[in-house]
């Protein structure tokens, strides 16, 4: 079984990233659509939407909204919210989606992508979110800059939320980055290791543009700075469909 597989359903994931909160997705949604003038009628995709923070802001912004993620327990909390114009759904970001042409703004947020062991898998997913736009349809890819995160690569802390000590160690091995998390609860140990492909400017713009996308700008970060090879945190990637 994939790392992502567990790790993501663990409850343990949600108390390390316990940061990760809906004031932070609603600043981050509210200014991007406001850059991008989404039409008030739009249906919008939020692939591999974990919980659903993203996407219940986009529909508390009028829009019809469909969020999917890999992870069961992930999207049975997401179903809480579930309303009129707002679903969720599990799927594999690799996978052709149920329908095809139907969304005019396909998201991708906080590296939810790169987790896979062949580049093929990242084309994949790539085909398939590309698939799902309406032609003329917007993609934003979110993704860490690896130039940016190599040069400030912590590769040891010690992090506490909520009494649980998390030992985490980061380390870069054969063009991935990896992250091991240690800690002790309730007498058992566990053990999680993350692992994420440093995908390049250049690859997502290769695999976008084999997808029938045009890349129309970038960003830097979730103020929308623009972009900077050295200094900017994110990219921030955005394309329109062919």
């Amino acid at each position: 079984m994939k790392w992502f597989s567990t790790w993501f359903d663990s409850p343990y994931y949600h108390i390390l990233y316990d940061e990760r909160d809906e004031n932070e997705a609603s600043a981050f949604i509210k200014a991007i659509q406001q850059k991008l003038k989404t039409p008030p009628n739009a249906h919008v995709l939020d692939a591999a939407c974990g919980q659903g923070r993203h996407a219940i802001t986009w529909h508390e912004l009028g829009f019809k909204v469909d969020g999917f993620d890999l992870s069961p327990k992930n999207i049975e909390s997401a179903k809480l919210y579930t309303a009129e114009n707002l679903s969720f759904f599990v799927h594999d970001i690799r996978d052709p989606l149920p329908v095809v042409g139907a969304y005019d703004l396909v998201c991708n947020f906080f590296t939810s992508f790169g987790y896979f062991d062949v580049k093929s898998d990242n084309q994949a997913a790539f085909h398939s979110l590309s698939s799902a736009l309406k032609p003329g349809g917007v993609f934003l890819m979110d993704f860490f800059n690896p130039t940016y995160v190599l040069t400030n690569l912590f590769g040891q802390e010690t992090v506490m939320k909520k009494g649980i000590s998390f030992e985490i160690n980061r380390w870069t091995e054969h063009g991935y980055l990896y992250k091991s998390i240690d800690f002790k609860d309730q007498n058992t140990v566990y053990h999680f290791e993350e692992k994420v492909e440093l995908i390049s400017k250049s690859d997502f713009l290769d695999y976008a543009l084999k997808s029938g996308l045009t890349w129309t700008g970038m960003l830097g970060d979730y103020q929308l700075n623009e972009f900077d090879d050295q200094s900017s945190p994110r990219m921030i990637f955005l394309w329109t469909k062919n």
